[in-house]
């Protein structure tokens, strides 16, 4: 389903503006400008408070006005710094204090706006305070808006591991704001394509080709194609999957690893550079189980290093990630499960793999692809 024209100016050819993704409770929109869309899914709301990363100050701006030309009381916006180090109980702490500050009632909504850490944060505190409010999710990053924002899982960081205290509360609307990538830092936009390159492992082998044929400075509207397409991939796995009980599992490809490896640096390491690692070392380990075809794993190298991201992570001691993978969540009675690609477009979750063979993939992954590594 779309909504509306729009011109791209890059080719000059009329497109839609708004891509609308069915399949889940609460409707998926990839917006070309979210303060637009927004307003009109969350009629029935009469009271709204925003809590934003800083650094989209003006995008809240603009969703406040448009909520407030809609009718609905907006109280004074809730600033917040983004990343890992921010997303703790104490700033969860912080977000109760400011509900209460702004007198927000069961019926409040509470609008996040910013990329995946902000939205996994204030859906955290909106499921929890006053035993759930309702929220919108307004992504602004090309990893928000791909995955983060998608399925409702909400949470926060421990010093043991990454999302270890967390909730599913579905959100009433996920809007991404394809406006927001006009100023997104290129690192920024690139690293997002990390998970857009996992949903095309799992299920949309096309999308990986999209991915590779992306021009470097792509316009906004180029972004919006491949999000959608990333979005669709995750929207449907949830939807058949919503208490991750078994299928949803494979969304965490390239996780395992990459949670530990942000740990392991200090979460210096943003989570799609992470996550872009952690895919080759599943893929080296899905090689030496004769799963995963060697002309796949090129291609998917190629592609992540076609677009920018890293494929290893030198600094880094195998060991310490090995630590972190240990602490993971997805680790049943003792023991490490993993997902690995077999195919592209078929991935499969809760492989056990030898620990030898796992921490030779992860010290591959502390160096650059060897030659042979990458003829097949």
């Amino acid at each position: 389903m779309v909504q509306g024209e729009d011109l791209d100016s890059s080719s000059g050819v009329s497109v839609s503006t708004d891509i609308v993704i069915d399949g889940l409770p609460y409707p998926i929109v990839i917006a070309a400008d979210a303060a637009v869309t927004l307003p009109k899914l969350v009629e029935s709301c009469r009271r709204a408070t925003i809590v934003h990363d800083r650094r989209v100050a003006d995008r809240a701006r603009a969703i406040a006005a448009e909520l407030s030309a809609a009718g609905v009381t907006v109280t004074d916006p809730v600033a917040i710094d983004a990343g890992e180090r921010t997303k703790r109980l104490e700033s969860v702490a912080t977000l109760y204090d400011a509900f209460v500050e702004r007198q927000a009632e069961r019926s409040t909504l509470v609008v996040a706006v910013g990329g995946g850490t902000v939205t996994d944060l204030v859906g955290f505190a909106a499921a929890t305070f006053m035993r759930g409010l309702p929220w919108a999710v307004v992504p602004t990053t090309v990893l928000g808006m791909a995955d983060a924002a998608i399925g409702g899982k909400t949470g926060v960081d421990l010093r043991a591991g990454k999302n270890l205290v967390g909730a599913f509360w579905d959100p009433r609307a996920v809007v991404a704001d394809i406006r927001s990538l006009e100023t997104l830092p290129d690192r920024e936009r690139r690293t997002g394509l990390a998970e857009a390159i996992k949903c095309a492992i799992i299920a949309d082998p096309e999308l990986l080709e999209r991915i590779a044929a992306m021009p470097v400075d792509a316009p906004p509207l180029w972004w919006r194609d491949v999000i959608a397409e990333a979005a669709r991939v995750k929207a449907q796995i949830v939807a058949a999957d919503p208490r991750e009980t078994g299928r949803r599992a494979v969304l965490n490809l390239g996780h395992t690893v990459g949670h530990a490896l942000e740990a392991a640096t200090g979460y210096r390491m943003p989570h799609g550079e992470a996550v872009a690692v952690g895919i080759r070392a599943a893929g080296l380990m899905s090689r030496t189980r004769g799963d995963w075809p060697p002309g796949d794993h090129v291609r998917v190298l190629n592609v992540m290093r076609r677009v920018g991201l890293p494929v290893f992570a030198r600094a880094v001691k195998a060991d310490a990630i090995m630590s972190g993978i240990s602490r993971d969540k997805k680790v049943v009675d003792g023991r490490v499960r993993f997902v690995l690609p077999v195919s592209l477009g078929d991935v499969r979750h809760g492989i056990e793999v030898d620990a030898a063979v796992a921490l030779r993939a992860i010290e591959s992954c502390t160096a650059p692809p060897s030659g042979t590594e990458l003829t097949g």
